[in-house]
């Protein structure tokens, strides 16, 4: 049966089925003290004489949990949270974790931390603590607080909730909260509860509050505080009190008199306690009604007059009474014009300063009238200011408005001069560095070349046995000298060979620092049908595998040219998730390096050391699989075949229990390992690579370039896929291969690690699972949901990165203050293959032509062939770069025209305004504007402004400047007029309102501009500082360079020239050697005389001219050494014109011509042409 509710007992006791025909005489059916509450009424039926203390003590309990209802719906108002049941409600505020979260909603900043636990513990008085600071925040008078002890220890719960009905009305009034609801009669209860919480106050012994009275009880003492008067009139006359129940139907009253017949009467005690309570209930409308009479401020005004008048009519009578009782003689009346005048004084000075507190207060309204003025005038210019900022074709005149914000001060004079300076300092720098670095290069070969020629004279004597057999000599050193030049030969000393390698070096930085070129190709390598893992290959040898700085910065900027060269074919984020681009494979496979692997350790070993290290760790969630593994354990440990069938469904596994609970505590384990890589991975957002993050950030942006309508899920999506599926994903699912752990997987525990990675797949790309996987359809939910959000929100926080020029601190000039040039180390045929490609599909990589093309060119095409076999040694390239002088932006010309375009076109819109550029220009020019030229060019190109030199305008290279001083301002709108068109027919520029676009630009950008500039200075002067620190480099180089040549030359001479060669008497050397002597005439480093057929025969000696081999016996020539590093011939003939010719060579340039790859030389005023490699060989020796 069920339990009878307070309303529905009510209406038997009243004798009816419900309460539709009880009237009470007022709004509502509700008692007259209490909105909701219902009238006690006694039936006419038979009852015990108890029945209205019983109806009460219930009325009491309904009442008290109705209040406890009321406070409990407007805490779920403030806070939008659900709360415990009513019944449940005095427990769970208990540890005051409701009441902290109520402070922090209407006292913001009071509550520090909220303790939680399920136990009650004493740090749950903190809570409690927070809301009596919050209490003494918003002023509730401490006569409606409750003590610790009540909330805590359930000593008085009742006061608490009294606290919350004051709480709510002190913030209603404040319009700080909603108002509290009136829920008595609307709530239902069972006689169980009622019961419960009847025996639950009578235990506790507290006084109930009056909830009722709360309200007039709080303005009183908030009026009390405040020492204001709240006494009562003395004549307020109190409301009657309206009969408790009238009978609607007369003929109603004779049934229940009838009905009545048999039932006692209350007694009086009874009656009259019913009536003193009405009595209050009235009194306390009447006060109610009072205050609600006197709250009206229209009445507050009768007070004060009625108190006005009553005053003065005293202080009448009172003057009366005293004349009266105390009569003055007539003198005293003499005495009082004095003191009249003394008043009217007084009131005049009164009068007077009345007036000047107007006027005071008049001239403070003026004050604030210009504040306010300033205010309005300040925002409609903050309004015009955003308006510049976020417009996309702003009009003239508002740009007229800020245009004076483009001026620029001395100081940024000042820093735009010194940042002139520092460029120039910079070009200076740089140009006197390629010198000496041209000289530094001219030295190395010089001793390279020495040192070759050195290591060959060494390796003929062995071979050659002191030089006693000339035939093998001379035909040794011929080889050497006409040897076939190799086309695949860089290491050679030659010319030819040289200039290769250089060609090769400059190839190499053209392709790392242009990365147009090799996206083109990499791109082009997925659409044709070429080696693409060979390509991909040589890339990573060409950037170093990224290993440093320079490198990764370079390899950086390679993916984002190849995002952008592959999102040319993308139609779709589909179609880029099914892409399989190598620019992609690039980034992962650069940060797998040494480094990476210490944060794949780091953030992967304790997860994954946790899954293998638990040997009974299952997360197979197949259920067949389950029920195969189910039967074989069986099987086991009962020694017999199972009774199960071995050939079910799905459904057939999952009917067994056993099965059934075992899949599900699959799924619940991956589930909660699953979220703790999860979790793990989403707070290393600091630890991850550098280089991934600044890829996702370039693939984020690109995509929303290239897709604006697509939704921010999708384009997580592509950067989930690109970070976990291409990066993070194989280092879970193989550890050992990245050094995550160090033991050996068992099959187990790989396909633990299998499922774990299969889940995190399908989070990172919010892909729920279909039929295939249909036993995991109830991961859906946590994918989708929970997991999604935290991973994409990741993603997305991931792409938050600084630019790599300022990550890495590269610019223009970086290559060109590092003192050692870079270098790559590739294989001959890795570099001769790769030459082959760039041949075969120069057409797409360069089109229009330019230094791929002029590179290739002068190397000529490729000789390639597989059938080739090349060395394995690897080859060390110097890159350089083809245009080393200084870096030269060929734009940089229209660029600076641009500028000077937007500076005369501020000039022209502020003497002249229109609603466009086009309007301005076609605008007729009069007097007026004419002045205001005049008056601009003086104050903008006066002497003492440091503006002055604004006043020339270089338009061309060749032409002179151009002076705007003597410009009229007619010619000054014809040439503005005729660069905005060349700049458009340029395409700089797509129309005229695109000039006023660029000119707000500037405007709102002025600041950041300056900071750029300020960056800059200190970028340009730490350049500077390396461009010295690479000139001393370059310097002390040429000087060792120097050194050691001429102590190579010098230990040459010295060492030939030392030896004690013997002479045989008598010969052609034994008198030339004599006749030195005699006339003081031996070199320092010897002379050698030998007849122009003893020349010939050793090979040195070529031909000469006009003279018969025959009397080549007759010809004697001296080679001799006086100073080092300088070679005197002397020839000498009867048949010439003169006796004899002489000529000083230097080493060195003997040197340079076999460099050169040059066989012969003439000398002796081309009388001799002789034979330079084995004229170098001779002197060596000598």
């Amino acid at each position: 049966m069920a339990h009878l509710t307070p309303l529905r007992r009510l209406s038997i006791i009243a004798g009816k089925k419900d309460l539709s025909n009880l009237h009470i005489p007022t709004i509502t059916e509700d008692a007259e003290d209490v909105i909701g509450r219902i009238r006690l009424q006694k039936d006419d039926s038979i009852a015990p004489s108890q029945w209205m203390d019983k109806q009460r003590n219930n009325l009491l309990a309904y009442e008290y949990l109705c209040h406890i209802g009321e406070a409990k719906e407007w805490i779920e108002d403030c806070l939008q949270e659900e709360l415990d049941p009513i019944i449940h409600l005095e427990e769970s505020v208990r540890d005051g974790v409701i009441l902290a979260k109520l402070a922090d909603w209407f006292a913001p900043g009071v509550v520090r931390k909220i303790f939680y636990d399920t136990r009650l513990q004493y740090r749950h008085s903190d809570n409690i603590n927070y809301f009596f600071r919050a209490l003494q925040i918003v002023r509730l008078p401490q006569i409606f607080w409750f003590e610790l002890t009540d909330i805590y220890d359930k000593k008085n719960i009742p006061k608490v909730i009294y606290c919350i009905h004051a709480l709510s009305h002190l913030l209603a009034r404040r319009n700080m909260a909603p108002t509290i609801k009136n829920l008595l009669g609307q709530l239902e209860f069972t006689n169980e509860e009622l019961n419960a919480t009847q025996r639950i106050l009578d235990l506790s012994g507290v006084t109930m509050p009056n909830f009722k009275n709360v309200g007039f009880s709080l303005r009183k003492e908030m009026y009390e505080e405040f020492g204001l008067d709240y006494q009562r009139s003395p004549t307020t006359t109190f409301l009657t009190t309206p009969e408790l129940i009238v009978e609607e139907y007369e003929d109603e009253d004779d049934e229940e008199e009838t009905d009545s017949e048999g039932c006692p009467m209350p007694a009086d005690s009874e009656i009259e306690e019913l009536q003193d309570l009405i009595s209050d209930d009235n009194a306390q409308a009447e006060l109610l009604q009072l205050d609600a009479y006197w709250a009206d401020p229209k009445h507050r005004a009768k007070v004060s007059l009625c108190q006005a008048i009553v005053r003065t009519w005293l202080a009448r009578k009172g003057c009366r009474d005293r004349q009266q009782r105390h009569p003055q003689p007539p003198s005293f009346y003499m005495s009082i014009e004095p003191l009249q005048a003394h008043i009217r004084g007084t009131l005049a000075r009164w009068q007077l300063q009345d007036k000047q507190k107007a006027q005071q207060a008049t001239i403070s309204w003026a004050t604030k009238v210009v504040k306010i003025q300033r205010f309005v005038r300040t925002w409609l210019t903050d309004q015009a200011y955003k308006r510049l900022s976020t417009d996309r074709n702003p009009s003239p005149d508002l740009v007229r408005t800020f245009v004076h914000l483009l001026e620029d001060s001395d100081l940024d004079l000042e820093c735009e001069q010194v940042l002139a300076d520092l460029h120039q300092k910079v070009v200076g720098y740089i140009r006197e560095n390629n010198e000496l670095d041209i000289h530094v290069n001219a030295l190395d070969i010089q001793i390279a070349l020495l040192l070759k020629n050195a290591i060959t004279i060494e390796e003929v004597m062995k071979r050659s046995g002191a030089f006693k057999k000339k035939k093998e000599q001379q035909r040794r050193m011929s080889e050497l000298a006409y040897a076939n030049i190799n086309p695949f030969e860089l290491n050679g000393f030659d010319k030819s060979s040289r200039y290769r390698r250089e060609l090769y070096e400059q190839l190499i930085y053209l392709l790392q620092t242009e990365p147009k070129y090799l996206a083109r190709l990499l791109s082009l390598s997925n659409q044709r049908a070429m080696d693409h893992k060979f390509i991909e290959s040589v890339v990573l040898t060409l950037f170093g595998f990224a290993t440093n700085e320079r490198e990764e910065y370079l390899l950086i900027n390679l993916c984002k040219h190849c995002i952008v060269e592959e999102m040319k074919y993308v139609n779709s984020t589909q179609d880029f998730m099914k892409g399989n681009f190598a620019f992609l494979k690039l980034v992962v496979h650069t940060n797998r390096g040494a480094k990476e692997r210490d944060f794949f350790r780091k953030l992967l070993r304790p997860l994954v050391y946790q899954v293998v290290s638990n040997d009974v760790l299952d997360l197979d969630t197949d259920p067949m699989s389950i029920y195969h593994k189910t039967i074989n354990e069986e099987e086991s440990r009962l020694g017999r075949p199972s009774s199960r069938e071995h050939a079910v469904t799905v459904p057939g596994a999952l009917s067994h229990r056993d099965v059934r609970e075992t899949f599900i505590e699959h799924l619940q384990k991956l589930r909660d390992i699953t979220q703790k890589f999860l979790q793990s991975i989403i707070h290393s957002t600091d630890d991850i690579p550098y280089g991934i993050r600044v890829v996702a950030h370039e693939l984020r942006h690109v995509l929303e370039m290239a897709f604006p309508d697509e939704p921010e899920e999708n384009i997580a999506k592509i950067i989930g896929h690109f970070i976990y599926y291409r990066y993070l994903n194989p280092a879970i699912v193989a550890p050992e291969q990245y050094d995550v752990i160090d033991a050996i997987i068992n099959p187990m525990q790989r396909k633990n690690l299998a499922e774990i990675s299969k889940l995190l797949h399908h989070i990172s790309s919010c892909k729920t699972f279909d039929e295939d996987d249909i036993f995991l359809q109830p991961l859906n939910e946590f994918i989708c949901n929970e997991a999604w959000c935290q991973f994409s929100e990741w993603f997305m926080e991931l792409t938050n990165v600084e630019e790599p020029e300022s990550y890495f601190g590269m610019h223009a000039w970086a290559d060109q203050v590092n003192t050692h040039k870079p270098t790559v180390y590739i294989t001959p045929n890795e570099l001769f293959q790769f030459h082959s490609i760039l041949d075969y599909s120069l057409e797409e990589l360069e089109p229009e032509g330019g230094l791929l093309t002029d590179i290739l060119s002068e190397l000529g095409p490729s000789l390639y062939s597989p059938d080739i076999e090349f060395p394995e040694t690897m080859l060390c390239l110097t890159l350089s770069n083809r245009c080393d002088t200084i870096p030269l932006d060929p734009n940089e010309k229209l660029r600076h025209i641009l500028t000077d375009t937007k500076r005369l076109t501020v000039y022209v819109i502020r003497i002249q305004s229109g609603p466009s550029l086009a309007d301005i220009f076609e605008a007729p020019v009069n007097d007026e504007h004419e002045s205001q030229w005049e008056a601009l060019k003086h104050g903008e190109f006066g002497e003492n402004n440091g503006k002055a030199n604004r006043r020339f305008l270089q338009l061309g290279q060749t032409e002179p400047p151009l002076d705007l001083q003597p410009i009229k301002f007619r010619q000054l709108k014809s040439i503005v007029h005729r660069l905005v068109e060349h700049l458009e027919r340029c395409k700089i520029i797509n129309d005229w309102s695109e000039v006023i676009r660029l000119i707000g630009r500037d405007i709102t950008g002025k600041n950041a501009r300056r900071l750029h500039r300020d960056r800059e200075i200190g970028r340009t002067r730490l350049t500077l500082h390396y461009l010295r620190q690479k000139q001393q480099y370059l310097l002390d180089q040429r000087k060792q360079y120097e050194d050691y040549l001429t102590s190579c030359m010098a230990s040459m001479a010295t060492k030939h020239g030392r030896k004690a060669k013997l002479v045989l008497p008598f010969s052609r050397q034994y008198f030339h050697l004599r006749g030195l002597r005699k006339h003081g005439l031996v070199p320092k480093f010897g002379s050698y005389k030998y007849t122009a057929k003893q020349l010939q025969d050793r090979g040195i000696l070529v031909e000469l001219a006009d003279i018969p081999k025959k009397h080549y016996d007759r010809i004697s020539m001296v080679l001799s050494m006086d100073q080092v590093d300088v070679i005197t011939i002397e020839g000498g003939y009867g048949g010439w014109s003169l006796s004899s010719v002489q000529v000083d060579i230097p080493y060195e340039q003997l040197l340079q011509t076999q460099y050169e790859g040059v066989q012969t030389m003439t000398m002796l005023d081309g009388v001799a042409k002789v034979n330079v490699n084995l004229l170098i060989y001779f002197i060596n020796k000598k």
